[in-house]
C-alpha cells in the first residue's frame, strides 16, 4: 500500500495520539474495524517485524512438518533431521498447490498436487514424470527454480519467531529486552508442561476481537484486573496500589518490551502459589525469583513470569475483528514432565484459561463498541495507562513511512 497514514488516520487524530498522555487520545476506532487499516498493519508492521508464529515443541520430532497461516499466508514449518526449524513459504513453485496440507512426520515432503519430492531443507529432489519419464533429472526443469523459497526465521524462548521483510531485521537487538528481563529465570531449562496423558498443554483462543485490543487489554491495562478477573477480585492486593494511592508496581519499556514487575511476596495472597510442588526458575538453585512479570513483547507476544512456571501468548490475528492464541505455560525439565504434578500443571492451565475467557468477555466488548459512531477515540487515566498511551504510538510509529 501506498496511501499516506493520513487516509486512515487523520493529522488531527495523529496529533492528538502524539499528545502529552494527559491530552492524548488512543488511536481512533477506525484502526480497529477497518479490514483496509488491517491490511496496512499486515503490510507495515508484522510483514516488517519479527513476529512470533508457533511453539517450538509443537514439533518436537524429527521429520515434523506443521502447516500454519499467519495473517493470511500459508507457511510451512519444518523440524530437518538435523534437529533443525526451519520455515517455508507453503507453496509449490509449479502447480502453485500448498506443498503439505496437514501437519505429519516424514522423511520427505512428498506434494500433494504433482508429487513433488523435497528434502526436509526444502529442497526439490525429485519430479515424476516431469516429462513422460518416471523420474527424470532435475535439469528437465531448465533452469526453473523450484526449491521452496525460506523465510527467515529464529528461536529463542520456546517460541518460533519469523521474518517476512526479507531486510535481515537484527534479531538480538529485538529479543535482547525479553531475555534482560528474564535473566533472573532458568529459561534455558524451560519447556511445555504435559498433560496427565503426556501430551503438550497448548490451549488455543478464538475471539471476536482486534489483536490491539486483546494486546491492550493484556499487561498494559493494569487497572481492570481487579474488574474483570474473579481472581484479582477477591484480593486485597488489588488494584496495584497501596494505602497512599503509590503504585506496587514497576513499569519497564524497553525497546519492543512493555512489562511490569511486582515483589512476589507482595502478591503472596492473590496468586497464591508458594505451596505448588514445582521447581521454582530461578537461577540461584537455593533461591526462588524475588520478582514476577507480566508484559507484552511487540507485535504479538504476552508473558506472565511467576516463580515456578512462565505462561506465554502468541497473538496470531485473523482479520480486523477476529484474533487467534496460543497458549501454554513453561516449567522447567523435571516439573513440566513429572506424572505426580500433573494434575497441578492442569489445573494452572484451566486456571488461566479460565482468565482468557473473562478477558475474553471484555475484549469482545470492547471490539463492538468501537463500532459505535458516538466516540472515535477514547482518553486516558495517566496513573495506569503509560504503557496503553506508549504501544498507541508504538502502532502509530510502525505505520507511519515517514517517521
Amino acid at each position: 500500500m501506498t496511501e499516506a497514514l493520513q487516509h486512515w488516520i487523520s493529522d488531527k487524530q495523529q496529533s492528538l495520539i502524539r499528545a502529552p498522555i494527559d491530552e492524548a487520545m488512543t488511536l481512533p476506532r477506525k484502526a480497529f474495524t477497518d479490514e483496509s487499516f488491517f491490511d496496512l498493519e499486515r503490510e507495515r508492521i508484522f510483514s516488517q517485524h519479527w513476529s512470533a508464529v508457533c511453539f517450538t515443541q509443537q514439533l518436537s520430532e524429527l521429520g515434523s512438518v506443521l502447516p500454519i497461516e499467519f495473517l493470511g499466508m500459508p507457511l510451512l514449518i519444518v523440524r530437518g533431521d538435523d534437529n533443525e526449524l526451519r520455515v517455508f513459504h507453503n507453496i509449490v513453485p509449479y502447480d502453485g498447490c500448498l506443498a503439505v496440507i496437514e501437519a505429519a512426520t516424514v522423511d520427505k515432503i512428498s506434494t500433494p498436487y504433482h508429487g513433488w519430492q523435497y528434502d526436509l531443507k526444502g529442497k526439490l529432489v525429485s519430479i515424476p514424470f516431469w516429462d513422460g519419464f518416471k523420474q527424470p533429472d532435475l535439469s528437465a526443469l531448465k533452469g526453473r527454480k523450484g526449491d521452496l523459497i525460506e523465510v527467515t526465521s529464529r528461536n529463542e524462548l520456546g517460541i518460533l519467531f519469523v521474518d517476512l521483510s526479507g531486510k535481515k531485521n537484527d534479531f538480538e537487538a529485538h529479543i535482547s529486552p525479553l531475555k534482560k528481563i528474564l535473566t533472573g529465570y532458568r529459561t534455558g531449562e524451560m519447556r511445555i508442561g504435559l498433560a496427565a496423558d503426556d501430551t503438550l498443554l497448548i490451549d488455543q483462543e478464538h475471539l471476536a476481537t482486534n489483536w490491539k485490543t486483546h494486546y491492550e487489554n493484556w499487561a498494559l491495562n493494569v487497572l481492570h484486573e481487579g474488574f474483570t478477573h474473579e481472581v484479582y477480585h477477591e484480593s486485597s492486593q488489588i488494584p496495584r496500589v497501596n494505602d497512599n494511592g503509590e503504585k506496587t508496581y514497576v513499569e519497564h519499556i524497553d525497546g519492543d518490551l512493555m512489562a511490569l514487575s511486582y515483589l512476589e511476596e507482595d502478591f503472596a495472597e492473590t496468586y497464591e502459589l508458594d505451596d505448588l510442588p514445582l521447581n521454582h526458575l530461578g537461577v540461584d538453585p537455593n533461591c526462588s525469583p524475588e520478582k514476577g512479570f507480566i508484559g507484552s513483547f511487540f507485535p504479538n507476544v504476552h508473558i506472565a513470569a511467576f516463580s515456578c512456571f512462565i505462561h506465554m501468548i502468541i497473538v496470531l490475528p485473523i482479520s480486523a475483528g477476529k484474533t487467534q492464541t496460543l497458549r501454554a505455560q513453561f516449567y522447567d525439565e523435571e516439573s513440566a514432565i513429572d506424572h505426580d504434578v500433573a494434575e497441578e500443571r492442569e489445573a494452572l492451565q484451566a486456571d488461566f484459561q479460565g482468565a482468557g475467557m473473562e478477558d475474553g468477555v471484555i475484549t469482545e466488548a470492547v471490539q463492538k463498541a468501537r463500532h459505535s459512531p458516538a466516540f472515535e477515540q477514547q482518553f486516558y487515566a495517566p496513573f495506569w495507562d503509560n504503557m496503553h498511551y506508549t504501544f498507541s504510538n508504538r502502532v502509530l510509529d510502525a505505520l507511519d513511512q515517514t517517521s
